[in-house]
């Protein structure tokens, strides 16, 4: 295969994969509208459980948790780690390094420094790869 067979099939993969993407994005919102139209219908019918299809399909209550906006904390004076640490809940509170933000951080401390220090030697794997950089070509005017 030559090399703009490559590319070419290379490029159709990627287009692929956006397409792929968004379809699984619309289908995820179809099926969350779906889910809470047969939970509302479930309702109205008192039907808790029903079977079809050798399933069998139960309407379950559940609460959902989610952390509160930063605005809102900020404006109640409160931060979120600090409450749950008062309360006893710190341990749920995992650090975290973000693999691209590691790689960021360190291409920039590598670009100041020249190298990695021997203590971030023992604790970041460096190693070489290639990758293929894609880019949408812009048409120049008048040139």
């Amino acid at each position: 295969m030559e090399l703009l067979e490559m590319l070419n099939k290379y490029q159709s993969l990627l287009e692929k994969k956006d397409a792929l993407a968004q379809q699984t994005k619309e289908n995820n919102a179809a099926i969350d509208a779906a889910k809470e139209q047969i939970a509302q219908q479930m309702i109205d019918d008192d039907c808790p459980k029903i079977s079809t299809g050798g399933y069998s399909f139960s309407l379950q209550e559940k609460t959902i948790y989610s952390k509160r906006s930063e605005a809102d904390m900020a404006q109640a004076g409160v931060d979120f780690f600090d409450t749950l640490r008062e309360e006893g809940l710190g341990d749920i509170i995992k650090e975290t390094v973000a693999a691209q933000t590691l790689g960021s951080t360190m291409r920039a401390y590598v670009e100041e420094h020249g190298e990695l220090s021997e203590a971030l030697g023992k604790v970041i794997n460096t190693y070489e790869t290639f990758d293929i950089y894609r880019r949408k070509e812009t048409r120049r005017g008048g040139r």
